[in-house]
């Protein structure tokens, strides 16, 4: 019995499925690790904190509210954000036109048209692409006009005779 068992446990080390069980394996073995590091680090920022205020040390700031005290540069973060925006759109558009171009090379190399379906892969990358540039687009246009209202002249005061 003891040593049937034995010889299935090779069973197990010779089975083609102990690559994407141990793939597995390591993936929970790195969720769980990272979980226990997180909770390890914040039990010693507290102990830190309490430490400091035992102290009568003003604690130092945590990472939220270090966050929370900044103050957002409204013009700056919308610019920045917004030429974030074109350019994810110009590396997706360029993207699809690499896919597009690539699929067509191999087709011309390969001279199977069948290959060329793989192009519609690119119509994806393009069609995000083409939605973050007219995004782009209209919150600039958003701004433009946030800009003239804000520096139009306020009209002059109706007087009732």
């Amino acid at each position: 019995m003891i040593l049937e068992t034995f010889s299935s446990l090779g069973d197990i080390a010779n089975s083609p499925f102990i690559v994407p069980v141990a793939a597995c394996t390591m993936v929970l073995g790195i969720v769980v690790a990272r979980i226990w590091s997180g909770a390890r680090k914040r039990e010693l920022e507290s102990h830190e904190r309490l430490a400091a205020i035992a102290q009568g040390i003003t604690p130092p700031p945590t990472a939220e509210e270090l966050v929370l005290t900044q103050a957002p540069r409204q013009a700056g973060g919308s610019l920045r954000r917004r030429a974030n925006i074109r350019l994810t759109g110009i590396v997706l558009v360029s993207a699809a036109a690499g896919i597009v171009l690539f699929f067509a090379a191999l087709a011309a190399i390969l001279l199977n048209r069948d290959v060329l379906c793989g192009a519609a892969t690119g119509l994806i990358p393009l069609g995000i692409g083409v939605g973050f540039l007219i995004d782009s687009r209209i919150q600039a246009r958003e701004i433009e006009a946030a800009t003239e209202a804000a520096s139009a002249p306020a009209p002059p005061p109706a007087y009732n005779a």
